[in-house]
């Protein structure tokens, strides 16, 4: 340490040339754990208590008759819409209609145990199905090989779910917040649109090629549209008319608000499809659906890296959408919700549904509602 003087004479000291730069301060004192170290992450995400680890539990012990007879009411109906809903969101994503059926059961099942949401119903939904046949589509033909294409709609379930689960458990939340909203509202109306647009071909029964372009889609169909079958039309026709037509009525007439008119309009063309034999004049039906649960299969290992794109893409899309509902409906009832938990509870659910041959899913709109 050298001693030198300033302009007003007075002396001040100065560091020596060779003195090293002091340490710089950690945010934590030496008597505390780096927040970021492996061990401290672990300790934050182990469970305090049975409750945090199960949050049903938490529920069930506050729950009245009340409570138990509106979920029981609330489960039936959702038990019996997701049926065609699971069918039609595996024929979205080019699966068999029992792959859907599978979505709906184990991967709720799981979610409910350490999910966060109260009401958030976990399945097939549109936009996960559209993600999850643009993301295979170029690496398989579903017709060509419908049981290799199914593999690897499980083994992207796996990768979501690992992506999910690894996210809530890192506490990178905070990632959904990068994509602006501007930009999620651009992708799902794009999205809307492609769904119905692919949806063409079989409501006029006509060859449209496959493809995510708009154009390319509206191309074919200007080309074939000529080749409309009659009665397949009419039917798909009649449907879209009765399901707006009951949804303008259920505004307009208190007494018929609760009328759950999908399902009214399954029951009666399961009826008609009997008795009138519409396999038999060229309508295309849904067939024998395998009875019973899957057995465990394992997921394509060797496939890995060529899903981690679309797994990505759905991970990030499918949490913001599944907690942009559970947010919405918890708020409005009035409770805690956390995103990091939701993370979580995705993840479980589809790492639990990827054995059982279910494809990716996320939290849905309507069936939550």
């Amino acid at each position: 340490m050298t001693t030198a003087a300033n302009g007003n004479g007075h002396a001040h000291a100065a560091p020596d040339a060779g003195a090293a730069d002091p340490a710089p301060k950690k945010p934590w004192s030496d008597n505390e754990e780096d927040p970021n170290s492996l061990r401290a992450i672990i300790r934050a995400n182990f469970p305090t208590s049975i409750d945090d680890a199960f949050p049903f539990l938490k529920v069930a012990r506050t729950m009245t008759r009340d409570d138990l007879k509106n979920d029981l009411v609330a489960g039936l109906t959702v038990a019996v819409m997701v049926i065609p809903q699971g069918m039609a969101y595996a024929a979205l994503a080019s699966l068999r209609p029992e792959i859907g059926l599978y979505s709906c059961i184990l991967p709720i099942l799981t979610y409910a145990l350490v999910g966060s949401s109260r009401q958030l119903a976990v399945g097939p939904v549109a936009m996960v199905a559209l993600l999850t046949t643009a993301g295979l589509s170029p690496i398989v033909d579903p017709n060509e090989d419908p049981d290799r294409y199914q593999q690897l709609a499980s083994t992207l379930a796996f990768m979501v779910g690992v992506m999910q689960a690894g996210m809530g458990l890192l506490r990178l939340e905070f990632i959904a917040r990068f994509l602006p909203h501007p930009v999620l509202s651009g992708f799902t109306s794009a999205a809307a649109i492609v769904i119905g647009s692919s949806q063409i071909k079989d409501v006029f029964k006509i060859k449209i090629g496959r493809s995510e372009r708009f154009q390319e889609i509206m191309d074919d169909f200007v080309h074939n549209v000529h080749d409309t079958h009659g009665l397949t039309f009419a039917v798909a026709a009649t449907s879209i008319v009765f399901l707006l037509g009951a949804r303008h009525a259920k505004r307009r007439f208190k007494a018929i608000k609760m009328l759950p008119e999908a399902l009214v309009l399954v029951v009666f063309y399961i009826l008609v499809s009997k008795y009138a034999e519409f396999d038999d004049k060229g309508v295309r039906v849904i067939g024998k659906v395998p009875a019973g649960f899957p057995s465990p299969r394992g997921i394509l290992t060797s496939e890995l890296g060529q899903l981690v794109g679309p797994a990505l893409t759905i991970s990030i899309v499918g949490f913001l959408e599944s907690f942009a509902v559970a947010k919405t409906i918890a708020e409005k009832e009035q409770y805690p919700i956390s995103a990091r938990r939701e993370l979580i509870g995705l993840g479980a659910a589809n790492l639990a549904g990827c054995f059982f041959k279910c494809m990716p899913v996320t939290g849905g709109v309507s069936r939550s509602a």
